[in-house]
């Protein structure tokens, strides 16, 4: 009778034990648990132009997926990789950028640009709405995310109508 008492003593404290054994594997990333595997790909960059929702191409990127591991990409000539996609927007019309994220992306900043030619300029961008000039021409967009994860750079050749 006094070994089993012992016995049921023990299970308590091995199952505490095996509890927290876990718990610290799961930090170092040895388990997964149930809903913490998550896509961490770079996000899809896409812009809302008069209704319709257009995926850019991701340009040059730098990633981290997992600790320690990156997605990199180097475009080298960004004038030839922006043909890839054309999109025609009306001259001075506002569209909207958002961005399409399976894991979190922290404490993130939007910055965009327009080429014309080699020469790039600023764009004002607000609460995802980038504010387009009144001009005519065709130009490259370049939008670029950073957030705690790493950078993506978006890209498409535009054309104001």
């Amino acid at each position: 009778m006094k070994k089993i008492l012992q016995l049921l003593l023990l299970i308590p404290f091995a199952a505490i034990t095996i509890f927290i054994i876990i718990l610290i594997a799961g930090q170092f990333g040895v388990f997964t648990f149930i809903g913490e595997d998550y896509d961490t790909s770079p996000p899809t960059g896409q812009l809302h132009v008069n209704g319709s929702e257009i995926i850019m191409e991701q340009g040059n990127v730098n990633w981290e997926v997992k600790d320690g591991e990156f997605v990199k990409k180097r475009v080298e000539d960004i004038k030839a990789f922006a043909q890839k996609e054309k999109i025609d927007i009306p001259s001075g019309e506002d569209i909207g950028f958002s961005y399409l994220a399976n894991g979190t992306v922290l404490e993130k900043e939007i910055t965009a640009q327009l080429w014309n030619k080699s020469k790039k300029e600023s764009i004002s961008i607000e609460d995802n709405t980038l504010h387009l000039p009144s001009r005519k021409g065709t130009f490259i967009l370049e939008i670029n995310l950073v957030a705690e994860q790493g950078t993506v750079q978006y890209i498409s050749t535009i054309t104001f109508n």
